[in-house]
């Protein structure tokens, strides 16, 4: 299967891959294999880091399954550039979706540059200091640019000459694709969406030709601003200054990106900024609610993935598309999107899966222990009993399902919220979202305003647990590889059959 390789650029970048995580576990697809590389020079961001979880937790579930042509939760491969590289041999590299970058050891920005190498008030370390501030120097990159996208484009190039990059430009294949996302008013992604997009189609990498990733189909997100950090003129960074770098970037794109016809499909979002983030400078403090311009962001690499017109000559992009997401309906007083705000399209797309996703969650967390007994566990095997539910397989998947729950449950509660579902947000004494629970335990009312179809002959109600069992129970005839198989292949088929029954 060909590659959609994702280079995901900072902060946003990670959180808008953690949004793509999510809608690929609830079996949206691209037709591609994914192939997630993540830049990103803060070292100890708590949003990259999860992210990097999420997809380890994903790949490990996705292999232990081992779908093939049954449609199933986690269908869509996510591996590492490592993964696709092979770990034999001289040129192998890590499994790590999050990609170093060579110099990059915290520090001085003026350390990285060997600043004090110059001659001592030379010519050189007079441009430089033309150039770069004396805080610019003194920037600590121990906790990425910080928001100043002419230090990223000096730090980022390395990655582009780095044993990384250049295994990149051997494995892809004239079949493959490129996305990037990036915001466009900070300073890691501003400065490295340009800078990736120019190395690639240029096609010479360590000093080698390489026509097919010249011309290559390349897909990109441009996140203009979507919060405002809380703080003052004081801090290093401020989003007052988010607009004035955002038209700069923009005017820039313009005439260096679109112009040129470097790029086969742009895609554009953005954000009233009624959301007010804490001003924390990177690091393990920076822990922001996922948002729904995230999710958006997420489909437009799924738009990408799936738009089979997009076509690449002589190293230009033919007939580019510069696409912006939008809703129907949303009243700016109580900014609110469910399922029924959005196009058709984009609700044919996610409306079910999600719902599925959500379904099999709750079922695994309330009711799967008590039905070791069902039909559907124990009459064909391999079976799902007790030690199933003690495996690592299992740990891990519940561990994503939680993490699946808390990522609805913060973007039911951010501005825009994103609120598809009659649930409520657990929160902890931190005020951070540990859960969520139903408004009521029917999981044929847990979408939001989408009532359930009432049959003309039916009598009496089951509760809505009692037909996910049953739906399991007709298709406990079937044959599984693996008892990791079984239960995801089981559920998808059971979730999709009661939900486009009852409610779709």
């Amino acid at each position: 299967m060909p590659k959609l390789y994702v280079f995901a650029i900072g902060g946003t970048g990670s959180r808008v891959l953690k949004s793509l995580t999510m809608l690929l576990a609830s079996g949206v697809r691209t037709g591609y294999e994914v192939v997630p590389i993540i830049l990103d020079p803060d070292s100890s961001a708590a949003d990259v880091a999860k992210t990097e979880q999420l997809l380890n937790e994903y790949r490990n579930i996705q292999k232990a399954v081992a779908p093939e042509n049954e449609n199933v939760f986690f269908k869509n491969k996510i591996e590492s550039l490592g993964d696709v590289i092979g770990t034999v041999g001289a040129n192998a590299i890590g499994k790590e979706f999050r990609l170093s970058i060579d110099g990059l050891n915290g520090g001085k920005f003026k350390d990285f540059i060997d600043y004090n190498v110059l001659e001592d008030g030379g010519s050189n370390q007079a441009l430089i200091d033309i150039l770069f501030s004396e805080s610019n120097l003194n920037l600590d990159l121990e906790v990425g640019f910080q928001g100043n996208p002419n230090i990223g484009s000096i730090v980022l190039n390395k990655f582009t000459e780095s044993d990384e990059f250049n295994q990149f430009a051997n494995s892809f294949t004239n079949n493959d694709r490129i996305f990037i996302i990036s915001s466009i008013f900070g300073g890691t992604g501003a400065a490295g969406f340009p800078l990736i997009l120019k190395n690639i189609r240029q096609g010479i990498v360590s000093g080698k030709n390489f026509d097919h990733l010249r011309n290559a189909v390349i897909g990109a997100i441009t996140v203009m601003p979507y919060f405002k950090l809380d703080g003052d003129n004081t801090d290093r960074i401020q989003s007052s200054t988010f607009y004035s770098k955002t038209k700069a970037a923009l005017h820039y794109y313009h005439n260096n990106i679109s112009e040129s016809k470097d790029i086969n499909a742009l895609y554009y979002i953005a954000d009233d900024n009624n959301n007010v983030y804490k001003n924390v400078v990177g690091g393990g403090g920076q822990k922001n609610d996922s948002h729904f311009v995230e999710l958006a962001a997420a489909l437009a690499i799924v738009d990408f993935a799936n738009d089979n017109t997009l076509e690449t000559s002589n190293g230009n992009a033919q007939n580019p598309k510069y696409k912006e997401f939008g809703v129907n309906d949303l009243s700016l007083d109580h900014p609110v999107v469910t399922f029924k705000d959005l196009a058709l399209e984009t609700q044919n797309q996610i409306q079910v899966n999600l719902t599925q996703l959500l379904c099999f969650s709750l079922y695994l967390e309330n009711e799967l222990r008590d039905n070791l007994s069902a039909p559907f566990a124990k009459e064909t095997s391999p079976l799902i009993d007790q030690n199933f539910l003690s495996s690592t397989f299992y740990a891990q998947l519940t561990r994503f399902l939680q993490q699946y729950r808390i990522w609805l449950g913060e973007m039911k509660r951010n501005k825009i919220s994103f609120a598809p579902f009659n649930i409520k947000e657990i929160v902890d004494n931190q005020g951070s979202v540990t859960g969520i629970t139903p408004h009521n335990s029917d999981l044929l009312q847990l979408v939001a305003g989408i009532a359930e179809r009432k049959g003309l002959f039916k009598l009496f109600k089951e509760k809505s647990y009692d037909l996910l069992t049953a739906a399991l129970n007709d298709h406990r005839k079937s044959k599984y590889p693996t008892v990791e198989n079984k239960l995801l292949v089981k559920f998808y088929n059971a979730t999709d059959s009661m939900l486009i029954k009852n409610l779709f």
